[in-house]
């Protein structure tokens, strides 16, 4: 199988009828700039007004890259995954375990590309939450450094100015579709990524220190499980900038 004979781009046209489904949610992610002009001769006013004015503009580029990658993931997702059932056993021709028992060659190739746009996916929406704790350090005037320890910096000033919006960013973290974000992140990134079947080997130390070797038919996230959280990450974004959108506004 040669996987670029499936790479594909979708018409101009077709676009819309991809994300049809989350265009509520897409058609929020985005905040309004001003097209104004700063006086350079009232250094302090130019200088919030335009890292305010590059931080908006930042932030919608960032939803526009989310959104493409939301897009290019989903049409593959759509061209057909057939990985409910992603092993079978018995399996056929006298195997123990059969992988992916319905997938022709275009379904691994359809996998393939749906998995490599749903790695940027993810990394796209750290990106975009990362630049909501811009936004605001810059509307704020709160000038915290942009390393180690940023957000919770700005959380924490932002605690005495506007306690609203600080509980509600503060709670972020015990949101369960932000909870399933982060843990698949995490592990496309740093561990064994969940969409590919992992080796089914573990080790168990029993109390008496001995080790057990087991051994399973491995573990695999499905399309449908990523799609399911990519589509309500999107929901979860668009509250967000709902909630932040007067908040960071210029004046």
């Amino acid at each position: 199988m040669d996987i670029y004979d499936y790479a594909k781009y979708p018409a101009k046209e077709d676009w819309l009828e991809i994300c049809k489904d989350k265009a509520d949610a897409l058609d929020k992610l985005h905040l309004n700039i001003d097209k104004k002009k700063f006086n350079i001769l009232k250094f302090n006013e130019a200088y919030h007004g335009m890292k305010l004015n590059y931080w908006l503009q930042e932030f919608n580029n960032r939803s526009f890259d989310l959104i493409v990658n939301y897009t290019m993931l989903k049409s593959y997702y759509l061209a057909g995954i057939p990985d409910d059932e992603w092993y079978k056993s018995p399996g056929e021709n006298g195997y123990m375990v059969q992988y992916f028992p319905h997938f022709e060659e275009e379904h691994h190739a359809n996998l393939y590309w749906f998995g490599f746009y749903m790695d940027g996916y993810y990394s796209r929406f750290s990106g975009l939450i990362d630049s909501v704790y811009h936004l605001i350090n810059t509307k704020y005037k709160f000038e915290i450094e942009h390393k180690l320890g940023f957000i919770k910096k700005v959380l924490t000033k932002l605690k005495v100015e506007d306690r609203v919006l600080y509980d509600f960013l503060n709670d972020l973290p015990n949101n369960e579709v932000y909870i399933k974000v982060n843990e698949f992140r995490n592990n496309l990134i740093h561990n064994y990524r969940p969409n590919q079947i992992d080796s089914g080997f573990s080790k168990e130390t029993k109390p008496d220190g001995t080790q057990v070797m087991k051994m399973s038919v491995g573990n695999y996230t499905t399309s449908k499980e990523f799609m399911i959280n990519i589509d309500n990450s999107l929901d979860l974004l668009a509250n967000i900038t709902d909630t932040i959108r007067n908040k960071v506004k210029e004046e």
